[in-house]
Parts: structure tokens; C-alpha cells; sequence
């Protein structure tokens, strides 16, 4: 008797084993699987955001544009105050000549945003920003030109 139960735990040891290595191959497969497709979804959700964010930049553009085209109708002395929504990834603004530049640094590609006015712009929006909202100030002087800066 004491050899069959002697036998019977040796067995029962080399089933525990044989099941122990199963699992750890059946895991393995799956990791296959599973690791290619999560980089893949990490990549499609990169390139949205990126895309998300080239068009929350162009709105922000257009919004200044209108808004400075807005105040310059209005002749000398109009003030406005906007509140537009920087992304991530603006390194920089710039005024001049009736448009408005918005830089966007997006996936390590540089991009300049741009949206023109009718308007006589100018000002100072450089320097960088952080991303979320920025309150900005569109000023007609008594030349008839819009002055756009950051509200301080």
C-alpha cells in the first residue's frame, strides 16, 4: 500500500507541474497577441490628440481673426476682451499684417496655424503659453489698428 500512495503523489506532483506549465505558455501566447495591438491603439489615440489639437489651434486662430475684424469695424476706441482655448503644444503667437499665426509643436513636427483679417493687426501674443484658457485683449487705437495682447 505505502508504494502505490508513494506512487500516486509522484504522479499527482507531475500533473501539478505539467498544468503549472500550460498556464504559463497559454499567458505567453496571449502577451503575444495582447502587446502588438495595445501599441497599436497607443498609437491611433496619439495621432487623434494630435489631431484634436491642430483644430482647437485653427479655431483659437479664427476666433482672434474675427474677433480683431469685429473691433476694427467699430472704430477707434473699441475694447473687446476674449477668452479662447490654447492646446497642448503652442510654443508661440504671433500678430502682424492682418494675420494671426499660431505655432504648434504636434508629435515632434512643427506646424504654423494661420488665420487672416481684414483687419489692421498688430501685437504681441509671443512667447510661450500654457495650454487651457487665455483671456485676450483687441484694442482699437486712434490710427484705426487693433492692438491684440494677453490680458495680464
Amino acid at each position: 500500500m505505502r508504494l502505490a500512495n508513494d506512487g500516486e503523489k509522484m504522479g499527482e506532483k507531475k500533473m501539478r507541474g505539467q498544468a503549472t506549465t500550460e498556464m504559463l505558455v497559454l499567458v505567453g501566447f496571449a502577451l503575444v497577441f495582447i502587446i502588438p495591438i495595445a501599441f497599436l491603439f497607443l498609437s491611433a489615440s496619439n495621432n487623434e490628440l494630435s489631431k484634436t489639437s491642430v483644430m482647437q489651434a485653427k479655431a483659437t486662430a479664427r476666433s482672434i481673426a474675427d474677433n480683431a475684424g469685429e473691433v476694427y469695424l467699430q472704430g477707434p476706441g473699441a475694447r473687446k476682451y476674449i477668452v479662447v482655448n490654447f492646446p497642448q503644444g503652442v510654443t508661440g503667437a504671433s500678430v502682424a499684417d492682418g494675420v494671426v499665426a499660431l505655432t504648434l509643436d504636434s508629435n515632434g513636427y512643427r506646424q504654423d496655424i494661420v488665420a487672416t483679417t481684414f483687419a489692421d493687426i498688430t501685437g504681441n501674443l509671443s512667447g510661450k503659453r500654457t495650454a487651457g484658457l487665455q483671456t485676450i485683449k483687441l484694442v482699437t487705437g486712434d490710427d484705426n489698428v487693433v492692438n491684440i495682447t494677453y490680458q495680464k
